[in-house]
């Protein structure tokens, strides 16, 4: 009977220190998702007013409508559906300005766009896990989401220049 109890004492102590290693770890991923989540904030604000240099005093309809994709994705603030659909609309305009002077720039918001997404990948394996779910060592940390918008034909342009 003294066996079945100290099995018992040594499946929980191997439990409470798995369940703290996750929580840390979950803690950790949480704060990778959120140094991810300013950069892209950040590269995407940089992509929006290197546009909208770029487009400078708009003469051409392409440049117009690229100066006005610039200056709404300047104004939606975080990364939510408002942003993607802004950030999506300042890449159709990017692309038909069709210029390569502002490929190192969305190069590096694809980059911080990938890291994001990597991060967010990444946090949302550990919270599916049974014992986060079952001891809620998420806690209040919000559910981080994928930041989705269209790069990939900038990609192929920049990679073809």
């Amino acid at each position: 009977m003294d066996v079945l109890w100290a099995l018992f004492a040594v499946l929980a102590v191997l439990n409470v220190a798995y369940s703290m290693w996750t929580a840390k770890r979950l803690d950790r991923l949480h704060q990778r998702v959120d140094a991810a989540r300013g950069a892209l904030d950040a590269q995407l604000r940089q992509r929006a007013e290197a546009a909208l240099a770029f487009a400078g005093p708009a003469r051409s309809a392409p440049a117009r409508d690229l100066a006005s994709a610039a200056r709404l994705a300047l104004e939606v603030r975080g990364l939510g559906h408002d942003r993607e659909a802004a950030e999506n609309a300042l890449t159709r305009a990017l692309q038909t300005a069709g210029d390569s002077s502002l490929a190192d720039v969305t190069v590096r918001t694809a980059f911080a766009r990938r890291f994001h997404n990597d991060a967010v990948r990444d946090a949302l394996v550990v919270r599916r896990r049974r014992v986060v779910r079952l001891f809620h060592l998420a806690g209040s940390a919000r559910m981080p989401s994928f930041f989705e918008m269209d790069d990939t034909v900038l990609q192929r342009r920049t990679i073809e220049v």
